[in-house]
């Protein structure tokens, strides 16, 4: 770098995160990223994105005689993440487009207007994408985390006393989501081959435009017309009867499905992983369990570490969203046997289906906030410069009690 005056500018296409003593320059381009706690390095990409310099700043002689200053710049420029521009070339300081978040129905921003629904607009049916729908909580294999499982992962519950969902209930849950963009619809039993209208509601999706995902327990399948017609969704726990699961797998592998094994240690990973090879599964999901009692398992192979963030490029699209939804949860509605609706199977009930609409409840969730918009703004992770880096919340957090499954702050 030449002893001259230049414009220094990021590239449009680099995020800059600041925290209080350090920060984060990421290119969502290549990948490549630059952190320090260096004040005069902070003061200065500070001053970068201050309103009125437009992306922009003046690099003077001055400033290029300090070492750390002039290092910097250099890496910025060799790593393609910015531009010097000669003073004497662009004499007329130029502009940089710098990117930020700026959501034109931003929810936070008009909580306050009283005609909200004017403000949300009256297609809100978009942001409806998974409905997940309990039809019974019947079943009598007594898996050991059976009530449990769902508060982590997509699965089968059971409840005391068993309770069914009206088959008028799911008719018209169907019915609104008929012409709905929602692109998965679930059903769970407990056993939903022991649902009291599975003859009605075989009748009913006979003529429904949109394939259904059945989950089902790996012991509670049995070949049946209707569960075979849509896409089986099947859960295998630990410890297991091979024996059947061989004969299960022998009636399902050249059907619509796909298996989800969960699992609480290494062995279980293992055992997972030895079935997978020894039966050619192609559609299969690994889904860690906790159990009160198995944090080394999480801590070993759940917790992230820099290398699991940035592991691949992560786009500007990406980490904006992380500023304002959960892309674990945005979307999705839970429906119970007694009708009732969660945004997530660990928050609050926002309605019953048996009196509300469907519409109301997702502008319910909209407003209230229980699951969908959960970001990572609690500590530590508000204090961390990778903060909307990491993935969205998600049930693991809640269960386990820590906001921030993480090696990098302890």
């Amino acid at each position: 770098m030449e002893t001259k005056n230049y414009w220094f500018a990021l590239k449009s296409y680099v995020y800059v995160e600041f925290k209080e003593k350090n920060i984060l320059i990421y290119d969502t381009k290549h990948g490549d990223r630059i952190e320090t706690v260096q004040e005069k390095i902070i003061t200065l990409i500070k001053e970068m994105y201050e309103p009125n310099n437009l992306g922009v700043i003046p690099i003077s002689n001055e400033l290029q005689s300090d070492p750390y200053i002039r290092n910097f710049i250099q890496e910025v420029i060799d790593k393609e993440m910015g531009d010097l521009m000669d003073t004497e070339h662009f004499p007329n300081k130029p502009i940089r487009l710098i990117p930020t978040l700026s959501l034109q129905k931003d929810i936070d921003r008009h909580i306050e207007y009283e005609d909200k629904v004017a403000f949300i607009g009256k297609d809100i049916s978009k942001y409806l994408t998974e409905v997940n729908v309990y039809l019974n909580s019947v079943c009598d294999k007594s898996c050991k985390h059976c009530e449990s499982y769902c508060k982590q992962i997509h699965c089968c519950t059971t409840s005391n006393p068993s309770i069914e969902l009206p088959i008028k209930h799911v008719r018209s849950l169907l019915e609104q989501l008929r012409y709905s963009p929602v692109n998965t619809i679930n059903l769970y039993g407990g056993d939903i081959l022991a649902y009291s209208y599975i003859n009605e509601l075989q009748l009913l999706i006979s003529s429904y435009p949109k394939t259904l995902h059945l989950y089902m327990h790996y012991r509670n399948y049995r070949e049946n017309e209707f569960i075979d017609s849509q896409f089986l969704e099947l859960i295998i726990t630990f410890p297991m009867d091979e024996n059947h699961f061989h004969e299960i797998w022998k009636q399902i592998k050249d059907k619509q499905s796909k298996l989800h094994f969960i699992v609480e240690n290494e062995q279980q990973y293992n055992d997972s992983e030895r079935l997978i090879n020894e039966y050619n599964i192609k559609e299969y999901s690994i889904h860690p369990y906790y159990t009160g009692e198995n944090i080394h398992f999480f801590e070993d192979n759940i917790f992230l570490n820099k290398e699991d963030i940035f592991y691949k490029t992560l786009q500007m699209r990406e980490i904006f969203r992380n500023q304002k939804l959960n892309s674990n949860s945005f979307g999705t509605l839970y429906v119970q046997p007694d009708g009732t609706v969660k945004a997530n199977m660990n928050t609050a009930v926002l309605g019953n289906i048996a009196k509300d609409d469907i519409l109301n409840i997702i502008y319910k969730e909209l407003i209230e906030n229980t699951a969908w918009r959960t970001i990572r703004n609690s500590h530590p992770c508000d204090q961390c410069i990778y903060q909307f880096m990491c993935p969205a919340p998600s049930n693991y957090e809640r269960t386990i009690g820590k906001n921030n499954l993480c090696h990098i702050i302890n």
